[in-house]
């Protein structure tokens, strides 16, 4: 595996695409979920690109000039070149080379120190797929097949159960991953069903436990509901065991 999937803080980054055509409305379309300001410089933009540009409320920014093969940027955190000439392609990826810059070039497979890859978020679930060997249409039936994949997830499920596992880490309680996992497998769990099966789930210091998700799950069936507020039982279940535990020291 050439590049390992990582993933980029681009809160206050900004990207430079070069190109205006096919090429470069794929590259845009791989980053233009980001959190990056995004400029695109070519001679001329297809249509695509321009609706695209008119309802990202200014994210997208397009200039349009003749770009010469010694032409000169910087400043940018990433740079896509997707432009259809080939020697001019080539030109700027020298350059970017030369300058040490994050770069990806999209017509050839080259020597490129980074491959954006096109991803679907979900909730807190990201799913992305490499498609730098793939022709476009492939990548598209791909693309597809994941979206649909990646709405069979429960993502309120997913966050409450994040919850509750944060909160087992803070009381050090015991069997966490296994406790989680049987979590998961259930259907539908609610305060009463998790109570009632509290030993086979063999969490340590059951009364605190109890106390605890009690408060977390309050009212909440994870197959379907969650409350509006979850941090608000998360922290009457931490003061409420911090008082008990408080009591019993002065008694």
């Amino acid at each position: 595996m050439r590049y390992l999937p990582v993933g980029l803080d681009t809160a206050h980054k900004n990207i430079l695409i070069f190109g205006g055509g096919f090429l470069a409305l794929s590259a845009l379309n791989s980053v233009i979920n980001t959190d990056a300001e995004i400029y695109m410089i070519a001679e001329k933009f297809g249509g695509e690109i321009l609706e695209k540009e008119k309802s990202s409320e200014g994210k997208i920014k397009l200039k349009e000039i003749e770009i010469p093969t010694d032409f000169q940027f910087m400043g940018y955190d990433i740079v896509i070149i997707a432009t259809e000439n080939f020697e001019l392609n080539e030109a700027l990826e020298n350059r970017a080379s030369s300058r040490n810059m994050l770069y990806e070039r999209y017509d050839i497979f080259s020597k490129s120190n980074m491959s954006i890859n096109r991803s679907i978020t979900q909730g807190p679930l990201t799913f992305s797929i490499n498609d730098s060997r793939l022709n476009p249409t492939l990548t598209d039936i791909i693309y597809e097949d994941l979206e649909k994949f990646a709405k069979n997830y429960n993502i309120e499920k997913l966050e409450i159960l994040s919850d509750i596992r944060s909160e087992l880490v803070r009381k050090n309680s015991q069997n966490i991953d296994e406790i989680i996992r049987k979590l998961y497998n259930e259907e539908v769990i609610n305060l009463s069903t998790f109570l009632d099966r509290m030993d086979e789930y063999r969490v340590e210091d059951i009364d605190t436990s109890k106390n605890l998700i009690e408060h977390i799950t309050k009212g909440v069936e994870l197959k379907v509901e969650k409350e509006e507020e979850p941090e608000k039982y998360i922290q009457e279940g931490l003061d409420s065991v911090e008082k008990t535990n408080e009591d019993e020291v002065i008694e």
